[in-house]
């Protein structure tokens, strides 16, 4: 029995004074460091600073961890169709998606080519029309960035949107917009 008792005692003095297990997290966290010239997390696929009212955002595309292209111009939802912040994931693809919210001058769906959509509410980034005009709450780009983050986005890739007016976020002196092409993942 004493070789049962020491037994029991290497087992149990270990534990003694340590914490207990923590559960694992059902989400992995998110690491705190930032893409340099960008407010989003240095693990996202693609990153989004909201402007001021729709106006004047900024969008990026990330690949490991460096910008792949951007910042370009982007719009996106005005006061009462505000474009959620938050972290997402790519739901879906359609290369010559129509809105089922707002027409054209014609009276027809207006055309949103090269969707990548990231809520389930259908927000997306998308191309078509002036990237100076607010949206209901999606991220315009210009046609040729709205073709780049649809050849280079995945369904299941992460998306960070984020308040650009933060006080958190400022762009670095030297990241000027830019309407970069080639290199990246495709590119394109």
């Amino acid at each position: 029995m004493a070789g049962l008792g020491a037994l029991v005692a290497l087992v149990v003095v270990p534990l003694v004074g340590s914490t207990p297990a923590q559960a694992s997290p059902a989400t992995p966290l998110r690491s705190s460091a930032l893409v340099p010239g960008t407010p989003c997390h240095i693990d996202m696929v693609a990153c989004v600073a909201l402007g001021d009212r729709g106006f004047n955002g900024k969008a990026w595309l990330i690949e490991d961890g460096r910008v792949a292209r951007g910042p370009v111009d982007a719009s996106t939802g005005g006061p009462g169709e505000d474009t959620p912040t938050g972290t997402f994931h790519v739901l879906s693809k359609d290369l010559s998606h129509r809105s089922s919210e707002t027409t054209d001058s014609a009276g027809q769906p207006s055309a949103m080519p090269y969707s990548v959509f990231f809520t389930k509410s259908g927000v997306a980034f998308h191309g078509g029309g002036d990237v100076g005009n607010r949206t209901a709450g999606c991220i315009r780009l210009a046609n040729a960035d709205a073709r780049y983050f649809f050849n280079n986005l995945n369904v299941g890739d992460t998306v960070e949107v984020v308040d650009g007016s933060s006080a958190d976020y400022q762009p670095e002196p030297d990241q000027a917009p830019s309407r970069r092409r080639g290199g990246g993942l495709l590119g394109l």
